[in-house]
Protein backbone atom coordinates (compact mmCIF):
# COMPACT_ATOMS: atom_id res chain seq x y z
CA UNK A 1 0.00 0.00 0.00
CA UNK A 2 1.22 3.76 -0.25
CA UNK A 3 2.75 5.68 2.07
CA UNK A 4 -0.19 8.09 2.70
CA UNK A 5 -2.60 5.30 2.29
CA UNK A 6 -3.46 5.78 6.33
CA UNK A 7 -3.59 9.39 6.27
CA UNK A 8 -6.31 9.02 3.16
CA UNK A 9 -8.65 6.17 5.30
CA UNK A 10 -8.32 8.59 8.34
CA UNK A 11 -9.26 11.70 6.34
CA UNK A 12 -12.29 9.79 4.83
CA UNK A 13 -13.30 8.59 8.36
CA UNK A 14 -12.78 11.72 10.36
CA UNK A 15 -14.52 13.75 7.83
CA UNK A 16 -17.81 11.49 8.31
CA UNK A 17 -17.09 11.54 12.12
CA UNK A 18 -17.04 15.41 12.05
CA UNK A 19 -19.93 16.00 9.65
CA UNK A 20 -22.46 13.62 11.20
CA UNK A 21 -23.13 12.35 7.81
CA UNK A 22 -22.50 13.33 3.90
CA UNK A 23 -22.31 12.03 0.21
CA UNK A 24 -20.30 10.35 -1.54
CA UNK A 25 -20.68 13.65 -3.57
CA UNK A 26 -19.62 15.98 -1.22
CA UNK A 27 -16.89 14.18 0.04
CA UNK A 28 -15.30 14.13 -3.22
CA UNK A 29 -15.67 17.79 -3.65
CA UNK A 30 -13.86 18.64 -0.05
CA UNK A 31 -11.53 16.53 -1.03
CA UNK A 32 -11.05 18.40 -3.94
CA UNK A 33 -10.78 21.52 -2.52
CA UNK A 34 -8.37 20.05 0.50
CA UNK A 35 -6.18 17.75 -1.66
CA UNK A 36 -6.64 18.68 -5.28
CA UNK A 37 -3.02 19.81 -5.72
CA UNK A 38 -1.03 17.55 -3.84
CA UNK A 39 0.12 14.22 -3.73
CA UNK A 40 -3.63 12.39 -2.51
CA UNK A 41 -5.06 12.42 -6.13
CA UNK A 42 -8.60 12.20 -6.73
CA UNK A 43 -11.43 9.82 -4.13
CA UNK A 44 -13.01 8.12 -7.35
CA UNK A 45 -16.18 6.09 -6.12
CA UNK A 46 -14.16 2.76 -6.13
CA UNK A 47 -11.72 3.97 -3.83
CA UNK A 48 -14.30 5.79 -1.39
CA UNK A 49 -16.54 2.53 -1.16
CA UNK A 50 -13.07 0.43 -0.65
CA UNK A 51 -12.03 2.82 2.14
CA UNK A 52 -15.44 2.20 4.22
CA UNK A 53 -14.87 -1.05 4.23
CA UNK A 54 -12.26 -0.88 5.24
CA UNK A 55 -12.80 1.53 8.28
CA UNK A 56 -15.52 -0.61 9.49
CA UNK A 57 -13.18 -4.08 9.49
CA UNK A 58 -10.28 -1.62 11.14
CA UNK A 59 -12.57 0.41 13.53
CA UNK A 60 -15.27 -2.46 13.97
CA UNK A 61 -17.54 0.88 13.14
CA UNK A 62 -20.78 0.95 11.22
CA UNK A 63 -20.97 3.19 7.90
CA UNK A 64 -24.30 2.80 6.28
CA UNK A 65 -25.54 4.67 3.22
CA UNK A 66 -29.07 6.33 4.53
CA UNK A 67 -31.08 6.89 1.37
CA UNK A 68 -33.81 8.32 2.82
CA UNK A 69 -31.21 11.14 3.98
CA UNK A 70 -29.81 12.39 0.40
CA UNK A 71 -27.44 9.04 0.53
CA UNK A 72 -25.47 10.70 3.21
CA UNK A 73 -22.55 7.66 4.92
CA UNK A 74 -23.23 8.00 8.44
CA UNK A 75 -21.22 6.21 11.37
CA UNK A 76 -23.92 4.65 12.80
CA UNK A 77 -22.20 3.31 15.56
CA UNK A 78 -20.45 6.32 17.32
CA UNK A 79 -20.73 4.61 20.88
CA UNK A 80 -18.30 2.31 19.92
CA UNK A 81 -16.02 4.94 18.41
CA UNK A 82 -16.49 7.40 21.22
CA UNK A 83 -16.19 4.71 23.85
CA UNK A 84 -13.26 2.77 22.82
CA UNK A 85 -9.43 4.36 23.72
CA UNK A 86 -7.49 3.23 21.18
CA UNK A 87 -9.84 4.12 18.31
CA UNK A 88 -10.49 7.52 20.07
CA UNK A 89 -6.91 7.99 20.07
CA UNK A 90 -5.80 7.09 16.47
CA UNK A 91 -9.05 9.25 15.35
CA UNK A 92 -8.46 12.12 17.30
CA UNK A 93 -4.38 12.07 17.03
CA UNK A 94 -5.25 12.67 12.82
CA UNK A 95 -8.09 14.92 13.58
CA UNK A 96 -6.22 17.50 14.84
CA UNK A 97 -3.88 17.54 11.72
CA UNK A 98 -7.15 17.83 9.59
CA UNK A 99 -8.26 20.77 11.58
CA UNK A 100 -5.59 22.43 11.19
CA UNK A 101 -4.87 22.28 7.53
CA UNK A 102 -8.30 23.59 7.13
CA UNK A 103 -7.82 26.26 9.93
CA UNK A 104 -5.07 28.52 8.20
CA UNK A 105 -4.98 30.93 11.29
CA UNK A 106 -4.07 28.14 13.65
CA UNK A 107 -0.88 27.37 11.76
CA UNK A 108 1.91 28.75 14.04
CA UNK A 109 0.21 28.16 16.84
CA UNK A 110 -0.45 24.55 17.70
CA UNK A 111 2.48 21.93 18.15
CA UNK A 112 1.41 18.70 17.76
CA UNK A 113 3.75 15.54 18.33
CA UNK A 114 4.34 13.56 15.67
CA UNK A 115 4.98 9.91 15.38
CA UNK A 116 6.90 9.27 12.25
CA UNK A 117 6.51 5.63 12.01
CA UNK A 118 3.23 5.44 12.05
CA UNK A 119 2.07 6.78 8.50
CA UNK A 120 4.08 3.90 6.24
CA UNK A 121 3.91 0.91 7.71
CA UNK A 122 0.53 0.71 10.11
CA UNK A 123 -1.86 0.53 7.68
CA UNK A 124 -0.48 -2.93 5.74
CA UNK A 125 0.04 -3.93 9.13
CA UNK A 126 -3.63 -3.17 10.40
CA UNK A 127 -4.67 -4.94 7.07
CA UNK A 128 -2.74 -7.91 7.94
CA UNK A 129 -4.17 -7.94 10.98
CA UNK A 130 -7.79 -7.64 9.69
CA UNK A 131 -7.11 -10.60 7.13
CA UNK A 132 -5.08 -12.58 9.88
CA UNK A 133 -2.48 -13.25 6.95
CA UNK A 134 1.23 -13.75 7.86
CA UNK A 135 3.33 -11.30 7.23
CA UNK A 136 7.17 -10.37 5.97
CA UNK A 137 9.52 -7.47 7.26
CA UNK A 138 12.82 -6.35 6.55
CA UNK A 139 14.06 -5.23 9.78
CA UNK A 140 16.82 -3.32 10.88
CA UNK A 141 17.25 -3.72 14.96
CA UNK A 142 19.69 -1.11 16.51
CA UNK A 143 22.34 -3.76 17.63
CA UNK A 144 22.34 -5.40 13.68
CA UNK A 145 24.63 -3.79 11.04
CA UNK A 146 22.38 -4.63 8.90
CA UNK A 147 18.10 -5.49 8.07
CA UNK A 148 17.45 -9.22 8.90
CA UNK A 149 13.83 -10.70 7.64
CA UNK A 150 11.42 -11.58 9.96
CA UNK A 151 8.39 -13.90 9.15
CA UNK A 152 5.90 -13.54 11.33
CA UNK A 153 1.76 -13.64 12.29
CA UNK A 154 0.78 -9.98 13.06
CA UNK A 155 -1.43 -9.89 16.49
CA UNK A 156 -1.12 -6.22 17.62
CA UNK A 157 -0.05 -3.12 18.02
CA UNK A 158 0.41 -0.71 20.05
CA UNK A 159 2.42 3.19 20.66
CA UNK A 160 4.99 3.55 23.47
CA UNK A 161 6.79 7.19 23.56
CA UNK A 162 6.12 8.11 19.96
CA UNK A 163 7.07 4.75 18.36
CA UNK A 164 4.62 2.21 17.39
CA UNK A 165 5.43 -0.98 17.93
CA UNK A 166 4.04 -4.58 16.45
CA UNK A 167 3.86 -7.71 18.30
CA UNK A 168 4.16 -10.39 16.16
CA UNK A 169 4.15 -14.33 16.70
CA UNK A 170 6.57 -16.43 15.59
CA UNK A 171 5.07 -18.79 13.23
CA UNK A 172 7.41 -21.52 14.48
CA UNK A 173 8.06 -21.35 17.97
CA UNK A 174 4.87 -19.46 19.19
CA UNK A 175 6.72 -17.10 20.68
CA UNK A 176 5.71 -13.21 21.50
CA UNK A 177 7.94 -10.14 20.58
CA UNK A 178 8.00 -6.59 19.57
CA UNK A 179 9.24 -5.32 16.34
CA UNK A 180 9.30 -0.80 16.18
CA UNK A 181 8.30 0.13 13.06
CA UNK A 182 10.73 2.95 12.71
CA UNK A 183 13.09 -0.04 12.23
CA UNK A 184 10.95 -1.44 9.40
CA UNK A 185 12.21 -1.10 5.81
CA UNK A 186 10.43 -3.11 4.29
CA UNK A 187 6.31 -4.94 4.98
CA UNK A 188 5.11 -7.24 2.54
CA UNK A 189 1.63 -9.15 3.14
CA UNK A 190 2.09 -12.81 2.26
CA UNK A 191 -0.73 -15.51 0.82
CA UNK A 192 -0.60 -17.73 4.54
CA UNK A 193 -3.34 -17.54 6.89
CA UNK A 194 -2.94 -18.07 10.51
CA UNK A 195 -5.73 -18.72 13.34
CA UNK A 196 -6.02 -15.92 15.83
CA UNK A 197 -5.57 -17.17 19.29
CA UNK A 198 -9.12 -16.33 20.67
CA UNK A 199 -7.96 -16.46 24.18
CA UNK A 200 -6.00 -13.89 23.69
CA UNK A 201 -6.50 -10.36 25.76
CA UNK A 202 -3.90 -7.45 24.89
CA UNK A 203 -5.56 -5.66 27.78
CA UNK A 204 -4.33 -8.23 29.92
CA UNK A 205 -1.01 -9.00 27.91
CA UNK A 206 0.05 -5.76 29.26
CA UNK A 207 -1.72 -5.41 32.35
CA UNK A 208 1.03 -5.48 34.33
CA UNK A 209 3.68 -4.15 31.95
CA UNK A 210 5.24 -0.66 31.19
CA UNK A 211 5.22 0.30 28.21
CA UNK A 212 6.16 -2.29 26.05
CA UNK A 213 8.36 -4.51 27.90
CA UNK A 214 6.59 -6.90 29.48
CA UNK A 215 8.75 -8.89 31.20
CA UNK A 216 6.68 -12.07 30.59
CA UNK A 217 9.90 -13.53 28.86
CA UNK A 218 12.03 -13.06 31.49
CA UNK A 219 9.71 -14.47 34.04
CA UNK A 220 9.62 -11.19 36.06
CA UNK A 221 7.09 -11.59 38.95
CA UNK A 222 4.31 -8.82 39.36
CA UNK A 223 5.47 -6.30 42.59
CA UNK A 224 3.78 -4.07 44.59
CA UNK A 225 6.13 -0.97 43.99
CA UNK A 226 6.12 1.60 46.31
CA UNK A 227 7.57 5.43 45.33
CA UNK A 228 7.74 8.27 47.21
CA UNK A 229 7.16 11.48 45.45
CA UNK A 230 8.12 14.74 46.97
CA UNK A 231 6.38 18.19 46.38
CA UNK A 232 8.72 20.26 46.04
CA UNK A 233 8.33 21.25 42.50
CA UNK A 234 4.57 20.07 42.31
CA UNK A 235 5.42 16.21 40.94
CA UNK A 236 3.37 14.45 42.97
CA UNK A 237 0.99 16.85 41.52
CA UNK A 238 1.40 16.20 38.00
CA UNK A 239 1.51 12.14 38.75
CA UNK A 240 -1.88 12.90 40.23
CA UNK A 241 -3.52 13.50 37.14
CA UNK A 242 -1.63 11.70 34.52
CA UNK A 243 -0.44 8.17 36.08
CA UNK A 244 2.59 6.87 35.36
CA UNK A 245 0.80 3.35 35.11
CA UNK A 246 -2.65 2.32 35.43
CA UNK A 247 -2.04 0.66 38.51
CA UNK A 248 -1.27 3.60 40.48
CA UNK A 249 -2.90 3.99 43.86
CA UNK A 250 -2.24 6.87 46.60
CA UNK A 251 -1.19 5.25 50.01
CA UNK A 252 -0.46 8.09 51.75
CA UNK A 253 -0.17 11.95 51.10
CA UNK A 254 0.87 15.17 52.55
CA UNK A 255 1.58 18.69 51.39
CA UNK A 256 5.17 17.78 51.45
CA UNK A 257 5.33 14.39 49.51
CA UNK A 258 2.61 11.41 48.14
CA UNK A 259 3.52 7.42 48.01
CA UNK A 260 1.89 6.01 45.19
CA UNK A 261 1.72 2.23 44.77
CA UNK A 262 2.36 0.68 41.38
CA UNK A 263 1.57 -3.33 40.48
CA UNK A 264 3.61 -4.52 37.82
CA UNK A 265 6.53 -6.31 36.79
CA UNK A 266 9.37 -4.12 37.77
CA UNK A 267 11.28 -3.53 34.58
CA UNK A 268 14.10 -1.44 33.23
CA UNK A 269 11.77 1.03 31.66
CA UNK A 270 9.92 1.65 34.53
CA UNK A 271 13.05 2.23 36.96
CA UNK A 272 14.17 4.68 33.61
CA UNK A 273 10.55 6.68 34.31
CA UNK A 274 11.50 6.71 38.29
CA UNK A 275 15.08 8.02 37.82
CA UNK A 276 13.87 10.79 35.15
CA UNK A 277 12.21 12.66 38.22
CA UNK A 278 15.75 12.70 39.53
CA UNK A 279 15.82 14.09 43.00
CA UNK A 280 11.75 14.27 43.02
CA UNK A 281 11.23 10.56 43.65
CA UNK A 282 12.17 7.27 46.09
CA UNK A 283 11.81 4.03 45.55
CA UNK A 284 10.82 2.59 48.80
CA UNK A 285 9.95 -0.66 48.18
CA UNK A 286 10.98 -4.04 47.69
CA UNK A 287 14.05 -3.40 49.20
CA UNK A 288 15.90 -5.08 46.48
CA UNK A 289 14.52 -2.84 43.84
CA UNK A 290 15.24 0.15 45.86
CA UNK A 291 18.90 -1.30 45.77
CA UNK A 292 18.59 -1.45 42.09
CA UNK A 293 17.81 1.92 42.20
CA UNK A 294 20.41 2.94 44.30
CA UNK A 295 22.93 1.47 41.99
CA UNK A 296 21.30 3.05 38.89
CA UNK A 297 21.99 5.94 40.55
CA UNK A 298 25.71 5.60 41.08
CA UNK A 299 26.35 4.27 37.98
CA UNK A 300 24.97 7.66 36.62
CA UNK A 301 26.65 9.97 39.25
CA UNK A 302 29.78 7.55 37.78
CA UNK A 303 29.51 9.81 34.26
CA UNK A 304 29.60 13.04 36.02
CA UNK A 305 32.78 12.32 38.29
CA UNK A 306 35.30 14.10 35.87
CA UNK A 307 32.83 17.09 35.00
Amino acid sequence: MAKNQLKKCLWVLDTIYRTGGISYKDIADRWDREHGDDEMGKLSNSTFRYYINLLQDLFDVNIDCIASDGYKYRITSEHDLDGHQAKSWLLSAFAVNNVLNDNRTLQGRVLYEDIPSGEKFLLPILDAMRQNKEIEILYTPFYRSGPKRHHVQPYAVKVNQRRWYLLAKDPEGGNLYHLALDRMMKVELTDRHFEFDPSFDIEEYYNAAFGVITGIEEEYDIEKIRVKVYNDYHRADYLRTLPLHKSQIIIDSTPEFTIFEYRLRPTDDFLSAILALGGDADVLSPEWYREYARKEVKRILSRYKNV
